[in-house]
């Protein structure tokens, strides 16, 4: 006589004709938010101030859940940072862009893990710390380069133009890394 190993029932929500959403995917959805959130008050503190209108973008994560492997999050995302450098200062430097590149971080990781997994799934353990390792590498990278922007703010001649190519070449540097050798479970 064989024992069949017990399945574990997760608990799920149903929201409507919609499918079941696993706890999982809606705690996702709420980091995706929060990492809106945090971007739009770094945002909100280093331009001065934030039109109303654009704080309603903190209800497009929870509202497209289902799209999560979509490219409707990095339109939004482009949208977001387009505004940055739209609101704040050229050529000036504000330290509420490292908590604002925390809020992208966290958002991208969440919306990330999210579209691996169907609306009812969980995500496996293997799977979840390799994306903690990712996500601890990358928010060293931005310290790294918050303090080499830091350093490098006010000085005059090319310091300026060389910080914005150190940064965008690091941010395709990521990029690259990212798409080529995504941290996927390899079960």
């Amino acid at each position: 006589m064989t024992t069949q190993p017990p399945v574990r029932d997760r608990r799920t929500v149903h929201f409507g004709t919609g499918p079941r959403w696993s706890l999982t995917q809606l705690g996702l959805g709420a980091l995706t938010t929060l990492g809106v959130a945090l971007f739009l008050v770094s945002l909100n503190q280093a331009s001065g101030s934030l039109d109303g209108v654009w704080w309603l973008l903190l209800l497009v994560p929870l509202t497209t859940l289902s799209w999560s492997g979509s490219g409707l999050p990095l339109a939004q995302w482009a949208l977001m940072l387009l505004l940055w450098f739209l609101l704040t200062d050229a050529a000036s430097f504000s330290w509420w862009s490292l908590p604002g590149a925390v809020g992208v971080l966290l958002a991208h990781v969440a919306t990330s893990l999210s579209a691996t997994t169907p609306p009812g799934g969980d995500i496996g353990a293997l799977s979840l710390r390799r994306w903690v390792r990712w996500t601890a590498t990358a928010l060293a990278v931005v310290a790294v380069v918050g303090a080499t922007a830091g350093a490098l703010v006010g000085r005059s001649g090319a310091a300026g133009p060389a910080a914005y190519v150190i940064g965008l070449l690091g941010l395709a540097a990521g990029l690259l890394l990212v798409r080529t050798s995504p941290p996927a479970d390899r079960t």
